[in-house]
């Protein structure tokens, strides 16, 4: 097909205003609209509109850049539907490409659709904020911490600052995270910011107190001094609206997909093809 003939397709629909969409499973649906024949196959707005936007923004900006758009589009799928890519789309390792990349892409169309979709009730939300601002949620602490690599250095530096020796000065001899260079201040900060045993070591202490059993984390062994504490204004419940949604269909989400596993069958399959018995059920929880 020449470039004026996709030109004339182009002129069957208002392409410019599709440009720079998201793809589909992200939009509101649409009605494919039918832009160029490629033997039995017909490419649509929507092809075009998913084809553009993969592209990045300002790829089909201009007429002539929609003509090119187009003419590489129909390019590609003249190639992958050719003798040779037919032939080649049954190859076990390109057949299963394809699969993950369709599982990848509806998956992902289900979280948006169950994150944009799913029931949130109002109570759920005041149970929400309540629990994020009604109860202690709206503390904020100022403390310095030493990292270590060892539960065993971790206990000498407390031993030392039971002894007297300076946190800060102790912090830039031997913490081995990024604030040694400032005595190990980490600023204020509020508890959800901090990974869970770490703030709720915080949480335990009083201003001016330090942690005398070190502190572990997935990034080390802590010890932590809390400085000071202040009590934030909880905000305004419609100011914390859209998170707190976000937040309860998150763990609803993470809820379906469990429940999704609990009803499928899944087996590991040993190399002779014998099921070596049911994969563990709590894997990815």
């Amino acid at each position: 097909m020449k470039i004026r003939h996709l030109a004339c397709a182009l002129a069957l629909f208002p392409l410019a205003a599709h440009a720079a969409d998201t793809p589909a499973p992200q939009k509101a649906p649409e009605k494919p609209v039918p832009l160029v024949k490629i033997d039995d196959f017909t490419l649509t707005n929507l092809h075009f509109s998913i084809f553009a936007a993969q592209q990045g923004a300002g790829a089909a900006d201009s007429r002539e850049k929609q003509v090119r758009l187009l003419n590489e589009l129909v390019n590609t799928f003249m190639v992958a539907r050719s003798p040779r890519g037919r032939e080649l789309a049954r190859e076990p390792e390109l057949q299963a490409a394809m699969e993950v990349s369709n599982a990848r892409l509806l998956a992902r169309a289900v979280i948006n659709d169950f994150m944009k979709n799913a029931p949130v009730s109002e109570e759920e939300i005041q149970a929400a904020y309540k629990k994020r601002y009604g109860e202690g949620g709206n503390v904020e602490y100022k403390a310095r911490h030493i990292l270590v690599d060892s539960e065993q250095k971790a206990r000498e530096l407390i031993a030392e600052l039971d002894k007297g020796a300076d946190f800060d000065k102790l912090a830039r001899e031997h913490s081995t995270g990024p604030t040694r260079s400032v005595g190990g201040d980490l600023g204020w900060f509020t508890p959800d910011s901090m990974v869970k045993p770490f703030a709720d070591a915080v949480a335990a202490l009083k201003d001016g107190e330090y942690t005398h059993e070190p502190v572990e984390t997935r990034f080390g062994w802590h010890v932590i001094l809390r400085e000071q504490s202040r009590k934030l204004p909880a905000p305004k419940l419609e100011e914390v609206r859209d998170k707190l949604v976000n937040e309860i269909r998150t763990r609803k989400l993470t809820e379906y997909v469990r429940g999704l596993r609990d009803k499928t069958k899944v087996e590991v399959v040993e190399a002779e093809g014998e099921p070596a018995g049911k994969a563990d059920p709590s894997a990815g929880k």
